[in-house]
């Protein structure tokens, strides 16, 4: 284990014991990625939470807007706006991360096949790419509980909004879009 390392996932351990579901995954991300990331260094380079800690952040900045305005469906529909417009630059940052992945992945490939790479990085170079994994399903969730609140709130409505109907479409396209390079991060991790 790195130094250092040890020292930041009992810190994580230990602030994640009282945190909301944001801040967990914002902590979890950021301190377990930048330290594995860390470790592993050259052999995949640092894949680290950052993704994970900004989108998680700014939901919840989303959340602050709207509160007290819940039951407005105008406020509802601007919050589904800048939820979708969150969830397409999170899936632009994890589409980009996948492709420079993929050449990272090979890199570690032909330095097994070669010889060149130690078991133990092999092993770390993994490790690195689970957490992104799980940093990537942690978004997943966010953007899926995201979706069914926006679902809940319009099935209460006594009236249809096309605004917010087109929004939650939105939603799910981009929800199917995280969820393809989600998929595409966890083939890159069979590969390993």
């Amino acid at each position: 284990m790195p130094k250092g390392a040890g020292s930041a996932r009992c810190c994580a351990v230990f602030l994640t014991s009282c945190a909301t579901v944001g801040d967990r995954a914002r902590l979890e991300g950021t301190l377990g990625g930048a330290g594995i990331g860390a470790a592993v260094g050259g052999a995949v380079g640092a894949i680290g939470g950052i993704g994970g800690y900004a989108y998680a952040d700014q939901i919840d900045k989303r959340h602050a807007a709207l509160a007290g305005k819940e039951h407005d469906l105008d406020a509802r529909i601007a919050f589904a706006r800048g939820v979708n417009e969150d969830t397409e630059k999170c899936n632009r940052l994890l589409k980009d991360e996948v492709t420079k992945l993929e050449s990272r992945i090979a890199d570690v490939e032909a330095r097994t096949k070669q010889g060149t790479m130690t078991q133990e990085k092999q092993a770390k170079a993994k490790q690195v790419l689970t957490e992104k994994i799980k940093d990537a399903n942690q978004q997943l969730t966010l953007v899926d509980n995201e979706l069914q609140g926006l679902k809940e709130f319009r099935a209460q409505q006594t009236q249809r909004s096309e605004a917010l109907d087109e929004e939650i479409r939105k939603l799910e396209v981009n929800l199917a879009q995280m969820r393809t390079s989600t998929r595409a991060l966890a083939s890159l991790n069979q590969r390993i």
